[in-house]
């Protein structure tokens, strides 16, 4: 379902510079190319320059573009147990839906490592909102996500998993 436009996450903006939460010398000695896209996109571990920091995570990154343009914002708490994180997945996703007046859609996918069970939704501007607990068998984690991103974004990792079939 499409809710109003949600472009922040963490006190961070889609789309801003991200210069505007971090310096240009912290960006270029920590990004590294996004591992889920082909190319032109960017990871930066933010963490300690949060300033309001959730319960429910316990690192934060931002994904960017080569003008440092943010299209990601994402958390992540890392469990040993799948219950539990979709237990807590259950409780968090009422408060979202109250807050943000949409109701998620529900997504469960496997992967050659790894099975995600996400709830989503799509703003009235394609930014993408999800929360999904991460069951990496090949490593034996489970992994908390919350996360948004733009439509670009996204597409650009839709197009990193397509080309590879």
């Amino acid at each position: 379902s499409y809710g109003e436009e949600i472009n922040s996450l963490f006190g961070i903006t889609l789309y801003d510079n991200a210069e505007k939460y971090v310096s240009s010398n912290y960006i270029d000695s920590n990004i590294y190319k996004n591992p889920e896209t082909i190319e032109g996109y960017f990871d930066l571990e933010i963490t300690d320059k949060i300033k309001v920091k959730s319960p429910y995570v316990s690192e934060y990154w931002i994904t960017i573009d080569s003008d440092n343009i943010i299209h990601s914002v994402f958390g992540a708490h890392l469990l040993n147990n799948l219950d539990r994180c979709l237990e807590v997945q259950e409780d968090l996703l009422s408060n979202l839906e109250l807050k943000y007046q949409v109701d998620f859609e529900y997504l469960e996918s496997s992967y050659p490592g790894f099975t995600i069970y996400r709830y989503q939704f799509f703003d009235s501007s394609n930014n993408h909102f999800a929360l999904q607990c991460n069951d990496d068998y090949e490593y034996g984690d489970v992994i908390r996500q919350i996360y948004i991103e733009t439509e670009k974004f996204l597409d650009s990792i839709n197009e990193f998993y397509d080309s590879g079939l």
